[in-house]
């Protein structure tokens, strides 16, 4: 740790300190949040947390839903408020400037302290209605097991459920359209986000039971019309190109939206593929050749997505328990 962060945490050391005091003094955790910091603060501190990864007020307006120009003026306020230069602007886009860096590092660790005092007042609220996302491989084993989860532990509780791409439900979470999510780690740093990891499900090359003398795991994938689980889906990508690093040229025949539609297309002799071997599913089908994808074996991350700010932490915790007890 270098002596910028450990400035950084002693500031935050310090802010923490308060935070504990004004809470003690106010009784109310909403009485204290409104003493010390605006809507607007909060609205800068996540516009400038959104820059660290976006690079440009364009990129880091559409994270947060608002224009360049809302963005450009929202970051000189905040300037002028610290009395600081947060960006170079003779550069094109502006950048962060090394004191903008260490600021919006500092303003991540304010947002998540936010969280965990509003997830503590959450812990006593009764939940009543909650939404989730499943990715389509999650469909046939967690989706009942989530669900049948969650009816035992909250009986009463209003469940809603939406099918999508790991990256619509991810961007629905952090718009707070959907409560969680469950689904493919990301691929890019979103930091209105908490990404939980549940599973890494191992990727295997599929083939049917013709191409049983197949040695390695690129020939099988070269012997046939290659069905590649969407493109559009973040498995998808991860697969063209972990095929791309290698140098494995493909003959492509079609895209499916569901590893059971690859296997099944593969044990017809429409071609290979290659899939995960999804967690808490039985094991491939045996009426397929299978040889695991790279050595060491290539994984797709499985992750419980949810808001960095939230009011139904204890549904996560929960959703972690079930899917923790199911695998043991």
């Amino acid at each position: 740790m270098g002596p910028g962060d450990h400035c950084i945490h002693v500031q935050w050391d310090d802010i923490h300190s308060i935070i504990l005091l004004k809470m003690i003094l106010f009784e109310e955790y909403h009485s204290f949040l409104s003493y010390f910091f605006t809507s607007m603060n909060l609205r800068q501190l996540r516009t400038l947390t959104a820059l660290l990864d976006q690079h440009s007020f364009s990129a880091a307006g559409e994270r947060v839903g608002l224009s360049q120009s809302a963005v450009s003026v929202q970051m000189r306020q905040l300037e002028e408020d610290l009395g600081a230069s947060l960006f170079d602007r003779n550069s094109r886009p502006p950048q962060l400037t090394e004191t903008g860096e260490n600021i919006a590092l500092l303003a991540q660790d304010v947002l998540g302290q936010i969280e965990h005092i509003r997830s503590v007042a959450a812990s006593r609220i009764v939940v009543d209605t909650v939404s989730i996302g499943f990715i389509s491989t999650a469909l046939p084993t967690l989706l009942p097991t989530v669900l049948s989860g969650l009816r035992e532990r909250y009986p009463d509780i209003e469940i809603a459920v939406k099918f999508g791409l790991s990256e619509e439900l991810a961007y629905a979470v952090a718009r707070q359209e959907l409560d969680f999510a469950i689904q493919t780690v990301p691929r890019e740093n979103i930091p209105e986000l908490v990404i939980t990891e549940i599973a890494s499900e191992p990727l295997y090359v599929i083939g049917p039971l013709s191409q049983a003398d197949a040695t390695s795991d690129a020939e099988l994938a070269q012997r046939m019309p290659f069905i590649f689980f969407t493109k559009a889906a973040w498995l998808g990508q991860q697969i063209a190109a972990r095929l791309q690093s290698r140098g494995i040229e493909v003959d492509e025949g079609f895209e499916v939206n569901s590893n059971e539609a690859a296997v099944q297309l593969v044990i017809e002799g429409f071609g290979v593929s290659i899939v995960p071997h999804g967690f808490l599913s039985p094991p491939l089908s045996e009426q397929v050749v299978r040889i695991p994808f790279c050595r060491p074996v290539e994984v797709r991350k499985l992750a419980l997505i949810s808001p960095i700010q939230s009011g139904k932490i204890p549904i996560a915790e929960a959703i972690h328990d079930i899917l923790a007890e199911a695998a043991a």
